[in-house]
């Protein structure tokens, strides 16, 4: 009775199954597998399982440990161990297989149990290459926006230089030159365009060192480097922007989105709505055993409680125009870093924003 119950839950049972001997000859198999295949599998002449799965290893799966590998590889998920299944008419599906052995009538047999996964990773693949394409669209934006930001930031010293070189002209053009005073107004000249080179260079140091690759960084030197660029917007509505990173900490991570990163919380901060107090913002960060923990707050308003559950949620935004997609790109950078963020009241008063580097990895 035991037996034919478990005969009739394999027919039943909502994936394929199929029993094959060692040579991998289909010696039975259930309706949803012969519906799936789209032929009958143990005719006759029974079909082989290697002309419906190619890539399927029979050696392998004779040995113990072949078989454990086996399953392992399966359960893992990941899209290179998912298998191909040839389902007849020119028709490919991708299959999730797990195996087991059993013995009947002295013979040795491998039950296969056999999952259709191609609509699963069809729509994984899609979210990721959404994912991919939002985070490549908003990095061009953000480049967009911090060459906006270096432009407003080379206007100072090249108007500067136009009008220190136009005042020593007009010296040089009176009958009796102020030698001294025509080399001050050259010399002012040249520290302005020293200030507008420097300006450019480190611009381009953001942009080469963006190599995608995770390295050991200093925190400080990396949020120091788009400190000047944090300080136009900052300036703009007379904010202040405080960093308390000790000098020594570091982290491993992509010192180009980890600064996009950065860039976007303390964005967020000075975009809020004012009050009467002058915006002050804070970048803290300390180790946390082998993981890394930053906060970025401010004192401004804070955010209402109905928003704080959808935060990181793509296209939402507490703000008017907003697209709604930069702290939810916050959250894929961060996660490509093995951590976590999430909202925090601020010891300011207003909004904060903490989040981990490395977190899993140190877990692992």
């Amino acid at each position: 009775m035991e037996a034919s119950f478990a005969k009739s839950i394999l027919a039943d049972a909502p994936m394929a199954v199929v029993a094959i001997d060692s040579r991998g000859n289909i010696r039975s198999s259930n309706a949803t597998a012969d519906a799936f295949f789209g032929r009958a599998l143990t005719l006759e002449t029974p079909t082989n399982i290697v002309a419906l799965m190619p890539a399927i290893d029979l050696v392998s799966l004779q040995s113990v440990k072949g078989l454990e590998a086996f399953n392992a590889r399966s359960r893992s998920g990941v899209d290179s161990h998912h298998m191909r299944a040839d389902r007849g008419g020119g028709i490919e599906a991708l299959v999730d297989v797990q195996a087991a052995r059993f013995s009947a009538n002295d013979e040795d047999f491998l039950t296969l149990f056999i999952q259709d996964v191609t609509a699963v990773v069809a729509a994984e693949t899609a979210v990721q290459d959404l994912r991919l394409q939002i985070t490549y669209n908003w990095r061009l934006n953000s480049l967009g926006e911090m060459a906006s930001m270096v432009a407003h930031e080379l206007n100072q010293p090249l108007s500067a230089i136009l009008n220190f070189l136009e005042a020593a002209r007009s010296l040089i053009g009176r009958p009796e030159i102020d030698r001294a005073k025509a080399l001050k107004f050259i010399k002012s000249a040249e520290g302005q365009a020293e200030r507008a080179s420097d300006v450019i260079r480190r611009l381009r140091s953001l942009m080469l060192r963006d190599t995608g690759f995770h390295a050991q960084e200093s925190l400080l030197d990396l949020v120091n480097e788009i400190m000047p660029i944090l300080n136009i917007n900052a300036k703009e509505i007379d904010a202040a922007i405080e960093v308390r990173i000790p000098p020594e900490d570091t982290a491993r991570c992509d010192r180009v989105q980890f600064q996009q990163l950065v860039i976007n919380l303390v964005r967020n901060a000075l975009d809020a709505p004012p009050t009467t107090n002058r915006r002050h913002i804070l970048i803290t960060g300390r180790q946390v055993g082998a993981s890394y923990r930053m906060t970025v707050e401010d004192n401004g308003p804070g955010v209402c409680a109905s928003m704080t559950p959808h935060l990181f949620d793509p296209l939402s935004s507490t703000k008017p125009g907003g697209m709604g997609l930069g702290l939810s790109i916050c959250r894929t950078i961060v996660e490509a870093h093995g951590g976590s963020i999430e909202y925090v009241p601020s010891s300011l008063g207003g909004a904060g924003f903490t989040f981990t580097l490395n977190e899993r990895n140190a877990d692992a």
